[in-house]
């Protein structure tokens, strides 16, 4: 469902100022919006408030910048009361809140992981130890490395170990054995990518 941004911190004075009142502009006359809160005259007579704040506040008076600061406060809360009544009455159609003068919110799109590829496998640093590592992968939020002591079968009873990199050393192997090692890329909501099945014999 379509929404509207309510928030309007990202703006500096002067475009805070253009935005209301466009926003007021694109509503005054709107078929598409005849219940509005808080009315809209109310909103218009803020936008006015603060239009004639922020001109004075031109001067560099601290008074007047505090005027116009609290101006635009009230405005922003009227704004955001508007949005909220705006969303209802569009019911989420793109069109309607287009009409609105509101900026829509850019919809998130999911980001899907892809696997790993090939699983690079190399020896360790000292006996007994073996470096497993593939490619990074975006949207990766860790790493399980698995390791298997015989051929892999559809009930291969994997040991895994989870890291935060795309890297990991085992370690307390047996030398001149022969080891199945594959890696798993965990993405947003437990999304899971398997690389290929990798044989290394350890050193």
């Amino acid at each position: 469902m379509k929404k509207v941004s309510i928030s309007f911190s990202p703006f500096t004075d002067v475009n805070f100022g253009k935005k209301s009142q466009f926003i007021v502009t694109s509503l005054t006359g709107n078929t598409s919006f005849t219940e509005l809160v808080p009315a809209l005259a109310d909103v218009k007579a803020g936008v006015t408030k603060y239009t004639d704040a922020l001109a004075l506040a031109g001067n560099k008076d601290r008074i007047a910048i505090a005027e116009k600061n609290k101006s635009r406060l009230e405005l922003e809360a009227m704004l955001k009361q508007l949005g909220l009544s705006v969303m209802a009455q569009a019911n989420g159609d793109e069109k309607t809140l287009v009409t609105s003068g509101f900026t829509l919110t850019k919809t998130r799109e999911p980001r899907y992981i892809t696997n790993p590829g090939n699983v690079m496998l190399s020896n360790g640093i000292t006996s007994g130890t073996m470096v497993s590592a593939v490619k990074a992968v975006k949207g990766g939020k860790s790493y399980v490395h698995e390791i298997a002591t015989t051929l892999p079968v559809d009930d291969t009873v994997w040991t895994t170990n989870t890291s935060s990199t795309s890297s990991f050393v085992f370690s307390n192997l047996t030398p001149g054995k022969q080891y199945w090692v594959r890696v798993a890329v965990i993405g947003a909501r437990n999304q899971k990518a398997y690389s290929t099945v990798s044989t290394w014999y350890a050193q």
